[in-house]
């Protein structure tokens, strides 16, 4: 759970982690009912992007945002951006 503060109002994401799962694994019953999706890959593994790519493509109103996970960098302006 993450709790996102825009203007006045409080919004609380719920996120879920697949764990490293192949994209084409994930199936509809995982994002019925979600809002949003986040679709991460591994900038230092090229097969991890290739994976990544193909599936986006098939997401209507994509966003790109270049995060880190080790650094935290940009990941507040998602955060938000979800929200």
């Amino acid at each position: 759970m993450k709790n996102v503060s825009l203007d006045s109002t409080t919004i609380t994401l719920q996120l879920w982690d697949t764990a490293g799962q192949e994209f084409y694994s994930i199936t509809e019953q995982y994002y019925r009912k979600a809002d949003g999706i986040l679709a991460m890959y591994d900038l230092t593994q090229s097969a991890s992007f290739t994976a990544v790519r193909g599936w986006m493509d098939s997401q209507h109103q994509a966003l790109f945002y270049e995060c880190s996970a080790k650094t935290g960098r940009n990941l507040e302006e998602l955060m938000a951006e979800l929200a």
